[in-house]
């Protein structure tokens, strides 16, 4: 027993653990940013960041050495033991450089993050004794990524089990409130806003309860459900995400929505559906899950919303700024002046009049009025007057933050970092642009995700419009480079370009706009130690 526990092999099951600590740590933040899901990882995996994570050194260089020493003629167990020292002193170098740059990455804690790190290391270390092979330590440290990706796969088939546990759970709870009356909001982008909004608004004459936050998942509504009491609550507002078909149905068949709202569809999320009319079909499942006494609420502006409605068997209201398609509700003269945005609002009744209303609201971004617009439908479907509706729409409170204006000494920051979709870019920089051109406009962006096919195209355009409405761009990842300086028409509007990739290089950029008149769009999802600086400075 003694010869097991010697200073070299003791050295060796140290380094070993703070190895594969780290790596599995690793691997598992990646998977954990992927949702553990295989298509979302394989798409990720073809962009330039997936290639610069397949080439990082702990899954290119030293699986390329590693390859070399195990098939290597190796006679010598010691020699070979030294050899194990070397790779993982290295290992504790690279890491120790990543901690002390703050580049370690590391999962959210979750419990299914902590089983995978833990089973994948255990995995690791039962082949390890059991072989009793020093020369599988070496296989080991190639099939990382493989081991870990094998236990998410595993474990994704132990939590459908869990989920259809949760829905027998909370069907049957929500079974229990035959006075509940339920809201489900789903679209490629918006979603949040009008569950904000709407949730203020309906707040002021009745007992409200929302989802939180930014939880749409399967296992976050379901968990939602179990964890609270509706006994005293008129009605639930539910937000609901989609990353395949049958997703947003599965949740309607729980809770059992009687107004359904479909905010838009556009290319976001493309890679994950696979085409445009499958996402369509996706968030099309509210409106279908409605009951005929129920009411169904879409935007009359997009086309693949509009498509279906004559199928609806419920009634059908639209919200829109396009007069061509008829909407219930007709946005008009939209403008942004000092107190917030402002527009007219044109109700057709169902007796084929209509009447028009002047809003001046408190929130920030034209586009919002697209997203107050359901919310006024839904108020006057729960007979609520249009004052109170209106008087609810100016109230500031409550009201969602994105591009919101954080002061930041003499600059401002529009924080639109929650993620990206092309529509929702657009409108960013259009509250960009409503700024006085004496102030320096700034986008930092990564881009958008899973667009798929269309995604350099849609790039590309994206480019062109910062060009028009911006001073500098600041591109933050490799991925969409190219597209994005190829539809810029940088020296034509003089638009500087520079690609700042380094954590601590954009954080160092964006502090030195603290003292300059700058307008700064933070679009889609900056390194947590942006998030820190302006949760501490803005």
């Amino acid at each position: 027993m003694a010869q097991y526990f010697t200073l070299l092999n003791i050295t060796i099951a140290i380094l070993w653990f703070i190895s594969a600590s780290f790596d599995y740590a690793g691997l598992c933040y990646v998977w954990q940013l992927k949702w553990y899901r295989l298509d979302r990882f394989r798409d990720f995996l073809s962009t330039k960041r997936g290639k610069e994570f397949l080439s990082r050194y702990s899954l290119l260089y030293r699986g390329i050495i590693a390859i070399m020493v195990f098939f290597w003629p190796l006679n010598n167990i010691e020699t070979l033991k030294y050899i194990i020292v070397i790779f993982f002193l290295t290992d504790l170098s690279v890491n120790a450089y990543r901690f002390l740059e703050r580049k370690v990455q590391r999962p959210q804690f979750s419990i299914k993050a902590l089983l995978i790190i833990l089973i994948s290391m255990g995995i690791e270390a039962t082949w390890l004794v059991l072989s009793k092979d020093w020369q599988i330590l070496i296989l080991a440290l190639i099939l990382r990524l493989f081991t870990v990706s094998i236990v998410v796969l595993i474990l994704n088939v132990v939590t459908k089990i869990i989920k259809k546990i949760y829905i027998i759970r909370a069907t049957k709870k929500m079974q229990q409130y035959k006075n509940l009356t339920v809201v489900g909001i789903t679209g490629s982008y918006g979603k949040t806003s009008v569950k904000n909004f709407l949730s203020k608004i309906l707040s002021n004459k009745f007992n409200v309860i929302k989802t939180p936050q930014n939880i749409n998942s399967h296992f976050g509504i379901m968990r939602f459900i179990l964890n609270n009491d509706f006994s005293d609550k008129d009605i639930f507002v539910a937000e609901i995400g989609a990353d395949e078909i049958g997703d947003v149905k599965l949740i309607c068949d729980i809770i059992k929505p009687k107004v359904g709202i479909l905010t838009a569809i556009n290319e976001q999320h493309m890679s994950l559906f696979g085409s445009i009319e499958n996402t369509q079909t996706a968030k099309y499942e509210i409106l279908r899950s409605l009951p005929d006494n129920g009411l169904a609420i879409t935007n009359s502006d997009n086309k693949y919303c509009r498509e279906f409605l004559h199928e609806l068997k419920c009634e059908v209201q639209t919200f829109g700024v396009d007069e061509e398609f008829k909407p219930t509700l007709l946005i008009k003269d939209i403008k942004t002046n000092d107190e917030g945005v402002y527009c007219k609002a044109e109700i057709t009744n169902k007796d084929g009049t209509a009447d028009e209303r002047e809003v001046q609201t408190k929130v920030y971004g034209e586009h919002n009025m697209m997203n107050l617009a359901p919310c006024t439908l839904v108020g006057l479907f729960f007979g609520m007057t249009r004052d109170e509706i209106i008087i609810s729409d100016t109230d500031p409170q409550d009201m969602t933050r994105s591009l919101a204006p954080l002061q930041y000494g003499k600059s401002i920051i529009l924080d639109d970092s929650y993620n990206s979709n092309p529509d929702g870019f657009k409108a960013a920089l259009e509250v960009l642009n409503s700024y006085k051109s004496c102030q320096k406009r700034i986008v930092i962006t990564r881009g958008m995700i899973e667009l798929g096919d269309k995604s350099y195209e849609i790039h590309e355009k994206i480019g062109g419009e910062i060009s028009f409405m911006a001073d500098e761009l600041i591109i933050i990842t490799s991925d969409f480079v190219d597209p994005l300086k190829r539809g810029s028409v940088s020296s034509k509007f003089n638009l500087n370009i520079r690609i700042i990739t380094e954590p601590k290089e954009l954080l160092k950029y964006i502090k030195s706009l603290k003292e300059t008149s700058s307008v700064i769009l933070l679009e889609n999802r900056v390194p947590q130690l942006i998030k820190d600086e302006i949760k501490q400075n803005a």
